[in-house]
């Protein structure tokens, strides 16, 4: 009767190990399904940016440079995830901040976002850019590196680095953007905490140093 019993028990214990494994498998071939899944969106944003911001180059190469800056500012809102760029620049003084105020450093951070990227941008009219490795980071966050590089080698490579998420609406945004190693993230947020430092978390004056260097 014990052995009956033990055997019993044993049958049980094999019944439900087995249980474990399938599960366990399923979950992870899920996993692994939603990593390359993200993989794929991140690297296709990135693949759609960059033809829009050809095009772009190409389409407004005749215009003044103020109108320029103007389009390519609708074209860097349309795929940068300016609210997490908000708080990532600021750290701790994005909460002391008030609502207006937090709308016009995003204002001035998009400014700030073009005037910096805007060449690299531009030069997509006469140059190419070469898609490199994609990674995952952690549960959301994707890197995808790139070149740009020109077909006549007269001028030097540039190393792109896009970190991108999801939104609470799943769509693949960029959270920051490394340029020969510089992130656009931690440069701004050394020069705006620095800044808000020494004038005790005032964002108005913050927006001031922004303005004047537009």
């Amino acid at each position: 009767m014990q052995n009956l019993k033990n055997f019993w028990i044993s049958k049980q214990i094999s019944k439900l190990l087995t249980y474990t494994v399938i599960i366990f498998l399923i979950l992870n071939v899920n996993i692994y399904k939603s990593f390359s899944n993200n993989l794929d969106k991140g690297e296709a944003i990135v693949q759609q940016m960059i033809v829009e911001a050809k095009n772009h180059a190409i389409d407004t190469i005749k215009l003044e440079p103020k109108e320029r800056s103007t389009k390519i500012e609708l074209l860097i809102k349309k795929y940068v995830n300016l609210d997490f760029m908000g708080r990532a620049t600021t750290g701790t003084f994005w909460k002391k901040a008030s609502k207006k105020q937090r709308e016009m450093y995003k204002t001035a951070l998009l400014k700030q976002i073009v005037l910096t990227i805007e060449e690299h941008l531009n030069t997509l009219a006469t140059l190419s850019y070469e898609q490199k490795k994609s990674e995952k980071r952690g549960k959301k966050l994707v890197y995808v590196r790139g070149l740009i590089k020109d077909p006549n080698g007269n001028k030097p490579e540039v190393n792109l680095l896009w970190k991108l998420a999801a939104d609470k609406t799943g769509s693949f945004l960029i959270l920051d953007l490394e340029i020969e190693g510089i992130s656009l993230v931690s440069s701004q947020k050394a020069e705006a905490v620095s800044i808000l430092r020494k004038n005790k978390g005032d964002f108005n004056i913050l927006l001031e140093n922004m303005n004047k260097n537009q």
